[in-house]
């Protein structure tokens, strides 16, 4: 035997062992496996269909997201309704083809990879519009070939701005609306976008709801006529697409138009130490002509921490002005304190009425500083300094009232280190700085006192409500003003306040208002104020009989006590007795704080048993006390002038006695008054100054600062598309990981990847084209942010034609619009109202817009004032006043807020019950016809039986078969054969469903169902 016949011999061998071996399973189907590589333990019976499926996810323009694909066996063993599955693996190739609405195709060539299930990256064309797209997948496997589309929709997120013509409508009026859709990406109109407008009254009644789609420029406008019996109240009007929808309100009531406005301006921006204010005004008809004679009142409101003059309000600020024949008039204010600190506002409220009796009102603020410029800060460090390192700081510095002072240098040194000579640096376009700053070790910083401004004091006494109990009501308001001009002559027996400030008086008064009886407690405070009612009167009227109380307090007098030293038993009430009687001496005694004390002489006393009386003798010199002041002998002489004669007892006295009463006196509590105290704190006080004229100053406070283990630093912080970007990664003294290799760039459409340098520890990026707004660079657990303003930024600027016009003349207005910085076409929209409106209503601002921006959050706006907003609106110019607001944002819109990002999936269909439901019907009626054909044919007699009916069924499959062999087979290929059909379909081809003639079908009924199984036919 040749040795070629012998090789083939042995590989036939091993051929028919793995053959018997494979013959001999029983885990599987061989004859499917070998055909098609399926693995399935029973075989089928009939095709096998296949279906795929089609999923993406996080899908999006010039950024990767995933695709997977999974291709279905559905196959049956037996019955034509049954369905079972299994994976059709090694699905090769698949092509995924782009479909615009227009079924224009672009080819989408993406790497697969995974066996049963295959996964791909696929990213979509940066400038792909939006549009409705269609994904279109071709494929092949052992089953064959097949396909699949799954629907992309792919429409940008929109921000929606609406606004109405005017803020304030009257019943009747015609309120018309526009709005605006832009793409929120990059703020681009997008045209014909489809919309709705909806109104709403006050209570939420829909009044209106229409369709307006976008036209050019993204514009779309309406408008809604009001009924004149309108509901009066808040309205709203909104335009919807999609998800993107924007709500205006505007309010709806009769109004008429302020004849004229006042206007008033303080003649500075802000006022320091040894300044004085003032203010001058306008009182101005809408036509321009002055309004001469105009009561202007003003009311005063006040802000700040420093404490102003007490009397400002109350006494020393103007209440009332009066315009001259121009119109004008002048606030004139007090000279500022030396004591002034920090800043302060002063804000006065203006309420002019004209000769006809209309008001309108307006406001002026006056600002007080202490310094010339005001310094906030921002560092890296938890807004605080690290000791002895090198920190890097950022500081704003502006004038009082807020304005940035710009391209300027400023000075920078220890305030507490007389020997430092500081650090110099140069403010940007925003009026930031940048400066390495070495801060030393903290030190205690004292911050001065606030000046001591006491309180005003409450008033003494205050009258409740009257009584009159004669006719059972409350006293006319002349009896009750008249009774208010008693109250400073009452003040005079508030020294007599003993704990208790009510005192409670009856009082009649005759028809001339004559005080013909008063009655009160008989207390010291009670008769005193008995005694000053008693020489009042009222005004006249019918005779009437008051109750009133009147309440007082304690006044800022020292308090004398009384001490009771006896030669035997003391009398039970001489203590009180004999401090009630010095309390009348309480007004001529001293309030300095050293005034407490004994009193400089002693009073003896004599009391006899069984009387009440005690006598009152001499004034001795009393050995306890000490005379320190000459003021001490004026307060005795006061008491000794108050106190004397006989005290009467409650009850009389026991025994007889004699002694001394010892008097002392306590300071006043408002002496001991808590008072502003000097703080401390623990950090940093940097002095600013600025090179300007007059080198205005200021001091900054600083708290200390934590160093991070790990932070990023990118420069530059504002970029352009083709710079580069380097991001440097700055480790803390607790940091004892390895630094990343690389850092990671991500924006809107893409990522990169950068190494870091071992020796710098920076990575370099280059902005790509196509990349605008934020950008995100990370590594090692930490991050930052660039900011990429686009290429093609908008900007516009009016001015009038001519400075100011003649009333009937023509105005013109130019305005000019700017895409990236040099001229272009833009959609301008303008709405003029009537400045009078702005008394009524609060008018749009230059903002109204910036509500269309994807949001950027920021933990705290940097220096106050700065946010990821304001950056991304392009209202931050300098770099230093960038670097300082990124360090404050805390989150950036994610993709899905700029661009459309799709989740989306599609299984192509397979349902063998729809398949074999619609060709059964289509037998079962043929069936029908020959039952028929059979019922007047056969002879007569003869029954229908279980035979009969199946041939009559294959004849009917015989018959579609001439018309259609697909329309007699199930959803596998299979003849609809009576064995297969499931029970519902089965029962339907009963004899005795079909045969319609009752006498054909014998009396004796064999089970159909069971004859079919028996049978198989």
């Amino acid at each position: 035997m040749k040795d070629r016949e012998k090789l083939w011999f042995a590989w036939a061998a091993v051929g028919f062992v793995l053959l018997i071996a494979f013959a001999s399973s029983t885990d599987i189907c061989r004859a499917t496996y070998l055909k098609y590589g399926l693995e399935m333990q029973t075989c089928t019976d009939g095709n096998i269909r296949q279906t795929a499926d089609l999923h993406v996810s996080n899908l999006r323009r010039g950024a990767p997201g995933s695709v997977d694909f999974t291709a279905t066996a559905h196959f049956t063993v037996a019955e034509a309704d049954s369905v079972r599955t299994t994976n059709v693996p090694h699905v090769e190739p698949i092509t995924l083809t782009l479909y615009d609405a227009k079924k224009k195709p672009t080819p989408m060539p993406v790497s697969w990879s995974g066996e049963t299930t295959q996964v791909a990256m696929l990213t979509l064309p940066v400038e792909l519009p939006d549009g409705d797209y269609t994904l279109h997948a071709d494929y092949t496997s052992a089953l064959g070939k097949g396909s699949i589309d799954l629907a992309l929709p792919l429409y940008t997120p929109a921000r929606v701005h609406v606004i109405t013509d005017r803020p304030l409508y009257e019943p009747g009026n015609s309120v018309k609306f526009r709005a605006v859709v832009l793409r929120a990406r990059d703020l681009a109109p997008l045209d014909g976008r489809p919309g709705k407008w909806v109104v709403t009254d006050p209570e939420g009644n829909t009044l209106l709801e229409e369709n307006a789609a976008a036209t050019d420029w993204g514009v779309v406008a309406g408008s809604f006529p009001l009924d004149r019996g309108a509901q009066v109240g808040e309205w709203h009007v909104s335009w919807s697409s999609a998800a993107a929808t924007d709500v205006v309100a505007f309010e709806v009531k009769p109004f008429t138009l302020p004849r004229f406005r006042v206007d008033a301006t303080a003649s500075k921006s802000f006022y320091g130490p040894g300044d004085t204010p003032a203010i001058k005004g306008n009182v101005i008809y809408a036509s321009g002509a002055p309004v001469a004679d105009a009561q202007v009142d003003i009311r005063w409101d006040y802000a700040g921490d420093w404490p102003m003059p007490t009397d400002w309000i109350d006494k020393v600020l103007p209440k009332h002005a009066i315009s001259a024949a121009t119109g004008r008039f002048d606030l004139a204010m007090p000279k500022i304190p030396a004591d002034l600190v920090g800043t302060a506002t002063l804000q006065a409220h203006l309420s002019a009425i004209d000769a006809a009796g209309d008001r309108v009102e307006s406001n002026v603020s006056v600002l007080l500083s202490q310094d010339g410029i005001a310094v906030s800060t921002v560092t890296e460090l938890g807004d605080g300094l690290v000791q002895s390192q090198n920190n890097r700081l950022y500081l704003r510095v502006t004038t009082p009232d807020g304005r940035a002072i710009t391209n300027a240098a400023i000075h920078v040194k220890r305030a507490w280190d007389p020997k430092d000579v500081g650090t110099d640096a140069t403010l940007d376009e925003d009026g930031v700085a940048a400066l390495q700053l070495d801060p030393g070790a903290p030190v205690n910083i004292v911050i001065p006192a606030m000046p001591y401004r006491p309180g005003k004091p409450p008033p003494l006494v205050t009258r409740g409500e009257p009584t009159e109990l004669i006719e059972s009501e409350g006293a006319p308001l002349a009896d009750q003003v008249a009774m208010d001009r008693w109250l400073p002559a009452l003040a005079s027996c508030a020294p007599w306040f003993a704990g208790d400030g009510d005192a409670k008086v009856g009082i009649r008064v005759d028809a001339s208002g004559g005080i013909r009886t008063v009655v009160g407690s008989s207390d010291r405070l009670g008769q005193c104020t008995v005694g000053v009612i008693r020489g009042q009167h009222l005004p006249p009227g019918k005779e009437r009989l008051y109750a009133v109380a009147f309440t007082y307090t304690d006044p800022p007098l020292g308090s004398i006590g009384a001490e009771i030293v006896s030669t035997s038993e003391t009398p039970t009430d001489l203590a009180e007795l004999a401090t009630e009687a010095a309390r009348g001496a309480r007004p001529c005694m001293p309030t300095a704080e050293n005034s407490g004390g004994p009193m400089l002489e002693a009073l003896r006393w004599h009391a006899t048993e069984g009387s009440k009386i005690v006598e009152l003798g001499e004034w001795m010199r009393d050995p306890a006390s000490k005379e320190t002041l000459p003021s001490d002998r004026v307060a005795q002489a006061c008491l000794a002038s108050h106190v004397g004669g006989r005290l009467q007892l409650a009850a009389p006295a026991t025994a007889d006695a004699i002694g001394l009463v010892r008097y002392t006196l306590t300071a006043p509590t408002i002496v001991g008054e808590t008072r502003p105290q000097a703080t401390t704190m623990l950090g940093y006080e940097l002095a600013v100054s600025v090179d300007l004229e007059g080198k205005p100053s200021t001091k900054l406070r600083i708290k200390p600062g934590t160093q991070p283990d790990l932070r990023l630093r990118v420069s530059p912080v504002l970029a352009k598309v083709g710079e580069t970007v380097t991001a440097e990664l700055l480790r803390g003294p607790r940091y004892t990981q390895k630094l990343p290799e690389e850092l990671e760039l991500e924006h809107l459409h893409g990522k990169a990847k950068a190494a870091v340098d071992k020796d710098r520890h920076t990575a370099t990026f280059t902005i790509e084209p196509h990349t605008e707004g934020w950008v995100e660079i990370r590594g090692g657990g930490v991050r930052a942010l660039v900011y990429v303003r686009p290429e093609g930024e908008l900007a516009v600027a009016m001015k009038p034609g001519q400075p100011s016009y003649k009333p009937g003349a023509k105005a013109s207005l130019e305005i000019t619009t700017t895409l990236g910085g040099k001229g272009g076409k833009a959609a301008v929209g303008l709405i003029g109202v009537d400045e009078s409106l702005g008394q009524l209503v609060p008018l749009p601002g230059p903002d109204d817009m910036g509500r269309v921006r994807p949001q950027v959050t920021t933990t705290s706006p940097a220096f106050g004032i700065l946010d990821g907003q304001a950056l991304a609106l392009g209202r931050i110019r300098g770099a230093n006043a960038a670097a300082a607001t990124v360090i404050r944002v805390a989150t950036i819109p994610t993709p899905p807020e700029l661009d459309a990002v799709i989740e989306a999936h599609q299984q192509s269909a397979f349902d063998p019950i729809a398949e074999l439901t619609d060709h059964f019907y289509i037998v079962l009626a043929e069936l029908h016809v020959g039952a028929r054909a059979w019922e007047t044919s056969a002879p007569a007699g003869e029954m229908m039986k279980p035979a009969t009916m199946a041939r009559l069924w294959t004849e009917a499959l015989a018959a579609v078969a001439k018309r259609d062999p697909i329309q007699t087979q199930d959803a596998y290929g299979r003849t609809l054969t009576l064995s297969r059909l499931p029970r519902d379909l089965l029962e339907l081809t009963d004899p005795r469903m079909v045969i319609v003639v009752g006498t054909r079908l014998p009396e004796d009924v064999e089970n159909w169902a069971q004859w079919v199984d028996k049978e198989q036919p």
